[in-house]
């Protein structure tokens, strides 16, 4: 197990999630808002202790076709400010995809785009990753920006390509290469 997981990303460091987490993590997968363009509806709390034991010492990666979601924590005073999730494909494990869910009173500070550059800098420079894809609702004004900010590029446009929360939901496909980051870089 990959106890010892952390990624410092600016102001924020990536790592597993605690039981310690459990007020903050339970207080913003419950709201409706945060889950509004999230494959997930409002957790309970039993929900939510339930998700951080599975994850508190998950494998960072997981196996192919497989989710670990990791904590966004304030690298100052290690307060939770989100989680981010990473998924190596089961067809193909040199392709991931990744995911954010950021607390309310966290968005707009810039937070998010330090996560997601940590993310991608494990993705490519550790994992040795081809490619890292990220599906986006368009509605979603916000991760739209960030994917972009963050160097992604908008690949493809898919509508109504999933049913989310009793409707068709159209989704941006963003995905950055190996190549890009490391020009980028």
């Amino acid at each position: 197990m990959n106890t010892g997981f952390s990624i410092l990303a600016g102001r924020v460091r990536l790592r597993h999630l605690r039981p310690a987490d459990l007020p903050v993590f339970a207080a913003y997968r419950a709201d409706p808002s945060v889950c509004r363009f999230q494959g997930f509806d409002p957790f309970s709390e039993a929900q939510a202790i339930g998700f951080i034991a599975r994850h508190t010492a998950a494998d960072i990666p997981a196996a192919p076709g497989e989710w670990v979601q990791i904590a966004i924590a304030r690298s100052a005073n290690d307060e939770l400010l989100g989680d981010c999730a990473l998924h190596l494909l089961a067809h193909e494990p040199r392709i991931a995809e990744i995911g954010i869910t950021l607390a309310p009173q966290q968005q707009g500070r810039g937070y998010a785009s330090e996560a997601l550059r940590g993310l991608l800098r494990f993705c490519f420079e550790e994992l040795g990753l081809h490619r890292v894809v990220a599906l986006v609702d368009p509605r979603n004004a916000p991760s739209v920006a960030l994917m972009e900010r963050v160097g992604m590029r908008r690949e493809g446009h898919f509508r109504q390509n999933g049913w989310y929360k009793g409707e068709w939901c159209d989704e941006y496909q963003y995905a950055l290469l190996a190549a890009d980051w490391a020009a980028a870089g």
